[in-house]
């Protein structure tokens, strides 16, 4: 009974630090997503982008073609715990 309880609260914890940070987070990611992937039930999304955006902690760069881009490496997500609609091609 009491494995139950501590494994309960644990998982419920979890739950709840995860949705804060996805929450507090979520104003600092773009409005559009094309390369939305789920990672642990959010979903994150992976575009590539001209600079690091803004208020992201882990940046990775990646070389496309002779371009250098970046991704957020954070694993927040975007709008309301989705990527949001898809970016326009102009």
């Amino acid at each position: 009974m009491k494995n139950t309880k501590l494994v309960a609260i644990i998982v419920l914890h979890a739950i709840r630090v995860m949705g804060i940070l996805v929450h507090v987070n979520a104003d600092y990611f773009p409005k559009c997503c094309d390369k939305c992937r789920s990672f642990s039930g959010v979903d994150v999304c992976d575009d590539a982008h001209p600079q690091c955006p803004k208020g992201c902690s882990a940046c990775r760069a990646m070389q496309t073609g002779r371009v250098k881009m970046f991704r957020c490496a954070d694993m927040r997500s975007t709008i309301n715990d989705t990527c949001g609609p898809r970016c326009k091609k102009n």
